[in-house]
């Protein structure tokens, strides 16, 4: 057996037990809902939320500005995180 079939092998192998990782859409749609149990938050498309809010006007959110402040580090992206939920909360 040669070192490319080897190589070829355990790539395949490996690649069948890997998981993807989550997307940006999933992570916030994940904590919006956490934060907001009685939301509804559908993915029209890659990049979008759409946010049905009981008793407010529904909003569509945009996933890559958020996605942007995450990919800079914890803090910046907990900001960004927190300010989205703020705005979603609407008149309390």
């Amino acid at each position: 057996m040669s070192f490319r079939s080897i190589c070829f092998g355990l790539a395949c192998t490996m690649a069948g037990c890997s998981q993807q990782a989550p997307s940006w859409d999933q992570l916030i749609s994940a904590r919006i809902s956490e934060q907001y149990p009685a939301y509804t938050v559908l993915a029209p498309q890659a990049g979008q939320l759409r946010v049905l809010r009981p008793g407010q006007p529904e909003r569509v959110i945009e996933v890559a500005p958020v996605a942007q402040f995450c990919q800079r580090g914890p803090a910046d992206c907990n900001y960004a995180v927190d300010q989205l939920l703020l705005d979603l909360r609407g008149a309390q």
